[in-house]
């Protein structure tokens, strides 16, 4: 059915990603945007999924239960850790793994995001500036040599002034 047109659905399939890598800043941001909204609505289906299994434990797939091929037959440790298939509490522990993994991921694509656009040329612009010149610092004022018997004399006539008390 697709035949004669699949080496132009490969050929503009081909394009579209060399478009999408390259580095203006519309498209990064585009990039960034729709990569967080994947993640994003994929966390919140498997903590979907999560909630369903915990209701519907009876409905985990039976390729998850088989005891030979299961993430848990790999690593054998995690066995005394996650509940057994089937339990309500299976689903939401398997979850809560993805979840946690993929969670700071997530927190970089936001970032990531946010930054992006008119900040990121912005920033660019602020790092290719040249560096700011600095005036030099203003000369420390002059110290004039203090001369002591003329403090002593104004010293001893300000206390002169003073009026005196009678006992």
């Amino acid at each position: 059915m697709f035949d004669p047109y699949l080496p132009v659905i490969a050929l503009v399939g081909l394009a579209l990603l060399l478009a999408l890598c390259l580095p203006f800043a519309r498209i990064q941001k585009l990039v960034l945007e729709l990569s967080a909204w994947v993640l994003r609505l994929a966390l919140l289906a498997l903590l979907g999924a999560a909630a369903y299994l915990w209701f519907q434990p009876g409905d985990l797939p039976a390729e998850v239960t088989d005891a030979s091929n299961t993430f848990l037959s790999t690593f054998p440790r995690l066995k005394d850790v996650v509940p057994e298939p089937g339990t309500p509490y299976f689903g939401i522990c398997a979850a809560a793994f993805f979840v946690s993994v993929l969670l700071p991921l997530l927190a970089v694509l936001d970032v990531s995001r946010q930054l992006a656009g008119g900040r990121l040329r912005r920033l660019r612009a602020l790092a290719a500036a040249p560096p700011a010149v600095e005036p030099p610092p203003a000369p420390a004022p002059a110290v004039h040599p203090v001369n002591r018997r003329a403090a002593a004399d104004a010293l001893a006539e300000a206390g002169s002034r003073k009026p005196v008390r009678a006992p």
